[in-house]
């Protein structure tokens, strides 16, 4: 039988290979304008690429945060590092779906105007970001190394938001997606 650890490493590493993708594809977008002709004719190809990635990636997020929490020591989260995986996993997951819902409610069209291809691009990225931050944390808990050491980033402390923090950004998603639905609708 494998156990809960190897499926744990085979899970992250679609997520992170997968949002990887994405986040190459993403950057090409944004700076589609500014590359050579032949690349900037094949923004659409780009944007079905950081899309599709980004999707697969999302759907196999809960997957790797699954594995995570059960091939954790005592099956729980006992860590600050743990406690920050999940934060960032989250955020990461947030920000990708809302990415793929503009995408699915605007089109591609989302790409012409440079206000929105600028929101779409960095907020893609900006799930990208989430996901190998959450990647170097799991490798500093794990292997007590990772990519990002150079930066010196403060995994052992847990990052906490005050509860009215939480509930008026949890008002502010809820009524981000309810104009996102409604529009074009």
């Amino acid at each position: 039988m494998i156990s809960s650890n190897t499926l744990h490493v085979v899970a992250t590493e679609l997520v992170v290979g997968a949002y990887a993708l994405s986040g190459v594809a993403f950057l090409l977008c944004l700076a589609h304008q500014y590359l050579p002709g032949s690349i900037r004719s094949s923004y659409r190809s780009l944007d079905a690429v950081a899309h599709s990635a980004m999707l697969f990636g999302l759907i196999a997020t809960p997957f790797a945060i699954w594995t995570g929490l059960s091939s954790a020591p005592g099956g729980e989260m006992s860590s600050p590092i743990l406690a920050n995986k999940m934060l960032f996993s989250m955020s990461g997951l947030g920000l990708a779906s809302g990415v793929l819902l503009a995408r699915w409610r605007l089109g591609i069209s989302l790409w012409d105007e440079p206000r929105s291809r600028l929101t779409q691009g960095v907020s893609g990225l900006g799930a990208v970001g989430f996901m190998l931050v959450t990647a170097s944390a799991g490798g500093t808990f794990s292997r007590g190394e990772s990519l990002l050491d150079w930066l010196h980033l403060p995994y052992g402390e847990t990052l906490l938001m005050p509860t009215a923090l939480s509930a008026i950004l949890l008002l502010v998603g809820i009524a981000c997606t309810t104009i996102g639905l409604r529009s074009n609708a």
